[in-house]
């Protein structure tokens, strides 16, 4: 009779297992479905047709966990077939919408057989969608069950604030991306970011420009004066930024809601936070982009001396941007900042490459398809003559000179490239994707 009762046993929990499937999970095929989920202390999750088709998600099927009651902890999970390899694929990715405010806790847990990790990331939007990332660098393959806890740490009570879709949960790569220049406009690349203090980052379209991707970062009311964002994962990059007494500069392009307001870059050494330098910059434009100019001879007050660092053989390999430096969220408000492009030294052109755009229409200047895998095309609606284009990578390095108003890019390595027209005494350039 005992066998019998194991055998029972062990066949229910692996029909349990069996249903489970691997990743990526995006509830179109029917086969992850509301009987899938198992359900604990207060959460109860459902596979439904979408009821907020928009934005970065207008799939016909998502799954809901709705929170009421129970503990903090409440939730739902999902058994896959087969354990999670991040041996590669090291983040995981998934789109939520929630009427929640920003900055609730979504809590991506992971179970095994005789152990658990957890990992917490923060909403930065309320009634959109989002995708948000939970990095497992390093981690054994040992999980095979997906927890999802939502609004972790409070008693849910079955609103809308404690109601919670969420889609398209996979595996990507990430950690591995960053080298100078980092432009985040590789749709192959997890951009990831790093935040500390209580920050809280993301990677977005840009609001002045819809085809180009920058950084997103909301210093809140609870962040930190020294709250910031590391430019990748605390690995750093895959190579040492070059300074020296002689090239000591970096640059980022940044969105401030007001000037006058410090932008502090910090390098240091990501296997020794003792080694770092740090320079400080003012924002001059109110809610505009700019570069900004970092140059690490002129460090912060109460930092190490760039000259020290060399001196001692110090190496720097990781980047970390702080918005507001020495003003907490508190006493500042909540505040929203941009950047993008940061570069080693200057980029190979200094004009604001969004500026360049908004030139372009008042000159007339239509550049089409872009993106593009094979040819890109210089239109001029009101100038009929010769036309000069250059194409530069984002290293600078002169690629195509020509006199054509059709370029063959279909050669090119998959990324983004500057085009420089120049015609009856115009000037303008403009960030060219390669798709």
């Amino acid at each position: 009779m005992m066998n019998k009762l194991l055998s029972t046993v062990i066949l229910l929990g692996t029909i349990n297992f069996l249903i489970g499937q691997n990743l990526p999970i995006n509830f179109e095929n029917g086969l992850v479905s509301t009987s899938t989920f198992i359900d604990f202390d207060g959460g109860i999750a459902t596979v439904l047709t979408n009821p907020n088709p928009s934005g970065s998600n207008s799939s016909n099927k998502v799954a809901k966990i709705v929170r009421n009651g129970g503990a903090t902890w409440s939730g739902s999970k999902i058994i896959l077939s087969s354990n999670l390899d991040f041996s590669m694929k090291n983040i995981i990715r998934m789109k939520v919408y929630t009427t929640a405010p920003v900055g609730t806790i979504i809590k991506f847990k992971l179970e095994g057989l005789t152990s658990s990790i957890e990992r917490d990331a923060q909403t930065t939007l309320s009634n959109e969608w989002e995708e948000l990332s939970w990095d497992f660098t390093g981690e054994p393959s040992r999980f095979n069950t997906l927890v999802f806890m939502f609004d972790y740490g409070n008693i849910g009570n079955g609103s809308a604030n404690s109601t919670f879709l969420f889609d398209d949960i996979q595996q990507v790569f990430g950690g591995y991306q960053l080298n100078l220049p980092v432009t985040f406009q590789d749709n192959t690349i997890n951009y990831t970011t790093t935040d500390f203090g209580g920050n809280i980052s993301q990677m977005v379209v840009d609001p002045v420009n819809a085809n180009n991707n920058v950084i997103k970062v909301v210093k809140p009311t609870t962040a930190a004066t020294w709250a910031g964002t590391t430019i990748g994962t605390p690995a750093g990059f895959l190579s040492n930024i070059p300074l020296s007494l002689s090239s000591s500069i970096m640059t980022v392009r940044v969105w401030s809601p007001s000037s006058g307001t410090p932008i502090r870059l910090k390098v240091e050494d990501s296997s020794d936070p003792t080694h770092t330098c740090e320079t400080e910059t003012n924002t001059s434009i109110n809610g505009g982009w700019e570069t900004i100019t970092f140059d690490f001879k002129n460090q912060a007050p109460g930092t190490e001396l760039l000259s020290i660092g060399l001196g001692f053989g110090w190496t720097y390999n990781m980047a970390s941007i702080f918005f507001n430096f020495g003003t907490d969220g508190s006493s500042a408000g909540e505040k929203t900042y941009y950047f993008d492009d940061v570069w080693f030294g200057s980029p190979p052109n200094t004009v604001n490459l969004e500026e360049c755009i908004w030139n372009n229409n008042k000159q007339n200047v239509i550049v089409f398809p872009n993106p593009s895998k094979e040819n890109i095309n210089i239109q001029t609606l009101n100038y009929i003559g010769i036309v000069e284009t250059q194409l530069f990578d984002l290293l600078g390095n002169n690629i195509i000179n020509s006199c054509s108003r059709n370029l063959s890019i279909k050669d090119l390595k998959k990324g983004v490239y500057i085009l420089r027209i120049s015609y009856d005494s115009n000037l303008s350039e403009i960030k060219i994707i390669k798709n």
